[in-house]
C-alpha cells in the first residue's frame, strides 16, 4: 500500500490526469515522440509525482510488442513540432485544471527518451493469432516523476508498434530543486 496521501492531494486540486481522447500510434524511444507526451515546463517551479498509467489497444497487432514509459530528461531545449490533437489534461477531482503541466500527441524533445518502466506486453504466434489483452495499466505511486523541463512518454518496441489510447494520473507538489 501505498504512503502518499493521495486523497488529500485529490481533495486539495493537486491531481491530474493527462489522456488521449482518440487512438494514437505510439513510437519507439528517440526525439521525436508520438502518442500521449507529458512535459513540466522550465521555470514551472513544480514537480509531477507519477501515480498511475494505463494504455488500450485500438487495433489488433501483427508482431509481438512491449509498451513502456519514457522519461526525457530536463534541457534547456523547449519541446517544438508540437500537436495537441486529442491529448487533454484535467483535474481527477473534477474541479478547474490548475496543472502546469502541457501534453501533445506529438512532440519533438530536446534530448532522446529512455524507457524507465515497461509495462505492457504482447505476444505473437506465427501465422496464427497472438493473445493480447487489450488495456493494461501500472501503478506507480511516485517512483517516477518529472522535474521542471522533463517529459514523459509512451513508448514501444517491437514489429508492429501499437495505436491506442493512454492515460497518466500525477500529483503536482512545489519542486524546490
Amino acid at each position: 500500500m501505498s504512503n502518499i496521501a493521495t486523497i488529500e492531494y485529490g481533495k486539495n486540486g493537486q491531481m491530474y490526469t493527462a489522456s488521449n481522447v482518440s487512438a494514437k500510434i505510439i513510437t519507439v524511444v528517440g526525439t521525436a515522440m508520438t502518442g500521449l507526451i507529458l512535459y513540466n515546463p522550465l521555470g514551472s517551479g513544480k514537480y509531477m509525482a507519477l501515480m498511475s498509467a494505463g494504455f488500450t489497444l485500438s487495433t489488433a497487432l501483427g508482431s509481438i510488442s512491449s509498451i513502456g514509459l519514457a522519461i526525457a530528461p530536463t534541457t534547456p531545449t523547449v519541446p517544438a513540432t508540437l500537436t495537441v490533437g486529442s491529448a487533454v489534461i484535467k483535474s481527477s477531482s473534477g474541479g478547474p485544471v490548475n496543472s502546469v503541466g502541457l501534453t501533445w500527441d506529438v512532440a519533438t524533445l530536446g534530448v532522446a527518451c529512455v524507457t524507465q518502466r515497461w509495462f505492457a506486453g504482447l505476444n505473437w504466434i506465427t501465422g496464427g493469432s497472438g493473445q493480447a489483452p487489450y488495456q493494461f495499466d501500472t501503478k506507480i505511486d511516485g517512483e517516477l516523476g518529472l522535474i521542471p523541463g522533463a517529459a514523459v512518454a509512451f513508448a514501444g518496441i517491437g514489429g508492429t508498434l501499437p495505436t491506442g489510447m493512454g492515460s497518466i494520473s500525477y500529483i503536482e507538489v512545489d519542486y524546490k530543486g
